[in-house]
């Protein structure tokens, strides 16, 4: 078996995945009621454990770039909820609630866990 590069691993906007697997059950009219939903919740636990992984020991380069991606990624998804509520005149269902929260989470959660991370790593953490 091959082993997992890291360095490309901690690169991937791992929160993205969660729009374009909305974007693709929306598109094509497949209903997120079912399986369909049950692997979204799955895929979202997935994004917020890998994100919050990826952000322990980090570049200060990678670190500021993961940050640019969750903005992005926030951003994103405000616009798809906005786009599907006022111009679509749908009301988003639990999934893009609950996508929408796993993003805010991973853009809140990620940089506090790489500030604590660093604390750790220079010997400052608090007794």
């Amino acid at each position: 078996m091959a082993a997992v590069d890291r360095s490309n691993f901690g690169k991937f906007p791992w929160s993205f995945l969660m729009i374009i697997y909305l974007m693709v059950t929306y598109f094509t009219g497949i209903p997120l009621e079912g399986v369909v939903g049950y692997i979204f919740i799955a895929l979202g636990m997935f994004v917020l454990f890998i994100e919050f992984f990826k952000s322990g020991d980090v570049s200060s380069t990678l670190f500021l770039v993961d940050q640019l991606f969750a903005l992005a990624a926030v951003i994103t998804s405000t616009v798809l909820l906005t786009f599907l509520f006022f111009v679509v005149g749908e009301v988003p269902n639990f999934f893009y609630w609950f996508g929408y929260a796993v993003i805010l989470g991973d853009a809140i959660l990620s940089p506090f866990n790489a500030f604590r991370m660093a604390l750790r790593n220079f010997g400052v953490a608090g007794q």
